[in-house]
């Protein structure tokens, strides 16, 4: 019995001169990617660190504002003089890792394409790399925006910003005070997760109907 599948037939479709140029193309945005991620982590993070934390003030500090409330936030962008290496390290890490990502499914793309050029069916080796795509999009979800969170934190405390107000002996305190972010669960990235589910799913379906197809050849 022979292979008939939607990898194939995406194959006659496109043709091997659209598949060359899908390879082409997906390689160039790669090393493109590389470059960006590390323009952004060098430059970006490294050389020109900034950070955008919420800022809470009293309303005798903003009196042009309505006094509905006691407290008032706005948000800010914080340089620091000289960046915490900590803080560096770990936002670093979790923006290098989004762009890990996308990097990953570049690959993924590339060889789907050398597939379909080889006239290959999509079989265990493609379902496993799919898996491991997913894997690596879940990861990055839930471990990229904990980082980000927790290296501004460490920027605001190594600036030694106020991050309570302050209790004045007398009167009501005017200081202001920093709320740096803390990591959480509402912080994932949810898309890149939902996206990660999906891939998942797809990396089982694809290796069960590989499974389907060779029981299904081993009988005739």
């Amino acid at each position: 019995m022979s292979k008939v599948d939607l990898g194939r037939t995406a194959g006659l479709v496109l043709g091997r001169g659209g598949l060359i140029a899908v390879i082409v193309a997906t390689a160039i945005g790669l090393v493109w990617t590389l470059a960006i991620a590390a323009l952004h982590v060098n430059i970006s993070i490294g050389n020109h660190a900034a950070y955008d934390v919420l800022v809470a003030s009293p309303l005798d500090v903003r009196p042009d504002l309505v006094a509905d409330a006691e407290i008032q936030y706005a948000t800010i962008n914080f340089v620091p003089a000289i960046p915490d290496a900590t803080a560096v390290l770990l936002e670093s890490v979790g923006v290098g890792s989004r762009y890990a990502v996308g990097m990953l499914a570049g690959l993924m793309i590339i060889w789907l394409a050398v597939q379909l050029l080889r006239k290959r069916s999509f079989g265990i080796g493609t379902a496993v790399m799919l898996g491991v795509l997913a894997a690596g999009m879940l990861a990055v979800a839930i471990i990229s925006p904990m980082l980000e969170a927790q290296a501004v934190a460490l920027a605001v405390e190594a600036a030694g910003l106020p991050t309570e107000p302050s209790t004045p002996t007398f009167g009501e305190s005017d200081e202001t005070w920093v709320i740096p972010p803390t990591p959480h669960w509402q912080g994932f990235d949810f898309s890149l997760l939902a996206l990660g589910v999906v891939t998942g799913f797809c990396s089982l379906l694809l290796r069960r109907a590989s499974k389907l197809q060779d029981e299904a050849e081993g009988l005739i």
